[in-house]
């Protein structure tokens, strides 16, 4: 990882002594937040690791170090590494050019606000020219989109119903389903497949109804209904056509329906 500052200027500004001490160790940890509002982030100051999400401000609190003419904020994310920004102190703020306009520097506690990016995972640290912080861990995750159910939105009852949940884009630590906002627990009747799909089995009327699918990862959650309606088969009418051919000069064309298992005469019409 590079160096904010050259060890040939920490000799110079501090001396062997200040050196000495410098390299003895790495100073205290940074703090970091993500600011409000921010989806359903978690908005305490952590120390070692946050997970916020993308599009939402975080910022990285730098704990005090030994005065320094130079001071700087590191990152690194696999083999990429560099210096977000360095700063003189009474000149102007040196930002990178992937970092700048979405990020401020506080010139008089040297925290920084940065608005995250996708590729923005990774490790951060500050750093003077006598001393550096430990690595801190940063995941920047995508809030889930509405998800989307697919399934039959009506079944006869006896039969069965598969009701399929998925998100078009990031992906779910979780899911759980809801019926008319009550969560479904499983069962013989209930069964929950990998989570996201809700088969029914052997459907009653009383299954008619919302339901809902629930994902959720570290920073969102998200949520689609689905209206299931269960028709009773007894009381279903089939239209059947039917035509028989009467020897002679008329010819029968009959309609007939299929109720409650039997069949009875509903139209007739007769033509030459």
């Amino acid at each position: 990882m590079r160096a904010c500052c050259p060890l040939l200027l920490l000799a110079l500004a501090w001396g062997a002594g200040a050196a000495g001490a410098g390299a003895a160790g790495a100073a205290s940890a940074i703090t970091a937040q993500t600011l409000s509002p921010c989806y359903s982030a978690d908005l305490k100051p952590t120390s070692g690791r946050l997970v916020s999400a993308v599009g939402c401000t975080v910022l990285l609190a730098a704990p005090p170090l030994n005065a320094s003419t130079v001071v700087c904020w590191e990152y690194e994310n696999g083999p990429h590494e560099g210096i977000i920004l360095k700063y003189y102190l009474n000149k102007p703020v040196n930002t990178a050019p992937s970092y700048q306009n979405r990020t401020k520097f506080n010139e008089t506690d040297f925290s920084l606000q940065m608005v995250l990016q996708l590729g923005d995972s990774g490790r951060y640290r500050f750093a003077t020219e006598a001393q550096q912080t430990d690595w801190f861990q940063l995941e920047a995750i995508e809030p889930l989109p509405a998800p989307e159910i697919v399934g039959n939105s009506s079944v006869k009852a006896g039969g069965n119903a598969k009701l399929v949940c998925s998100i078009p884009e990031g992906k779910a630590d979780s899911y759980w389903w809801k019926k008319n906002g009550e969560l479904l627990l499983g069962s013989d009747h209930l069964q929950f497949i990998q989570n996201n799909t809700l088969l029914i089995t052997e459907a009653t009327m009383n299954d008619s109804g919302y339901y809902t699918c629930v994902v959720r990862n570290e920073v969102s959650q998200n949520e689609t209904s689905f209206l299931l309606r269960v028709l009773n088969a007894a009381n279903m009418i089939f239209p059947v056509i039917m035509a028989c051919v009467v020897v002679g000069s008329l010819i029968g064309v009959f309609v007939w329906c299929k109720r409650r298992g039997c069949l009875r005469h509903c139209d007739r019409r007769w033509r030459a």
